[in-house]
């Protein structure tokens, strides 16, 4: 079973014109290797990895929709 800290390293966060973000669980290797490499945003915008990736500084609020709720 894989620890919250093994799979907060392993996610993709893209970022469409529109402000929406996209976030893609998982290695890029993964998603490049089952053939995704065109993604839709809900304003129907097409994004990629190469195109529409966020650096690594992802605000702490996109950081919280990935953990969930926090207990207590």
């Amino acid at each position: 079973m894989r620890h919250y800290s093994e799979l907060e390293s392993e996610r993709i966060v893209l970022e469409c014109r529109c402000g929406e973000m996209v976030i893609l669980l998982g290695r890029e290797e993964d998603w490049r290797s089952e053939g995704h490499t065109i993604f839709e945003c809900e304003c129907e915008e097409r994004l990629s990895i190469a195109d529409n990736r966020v650096g690594e500084d992802v605000p702490a609020d996109i950081k919280q929709l990935i953990r969930g709720p926090v207990d207590g």
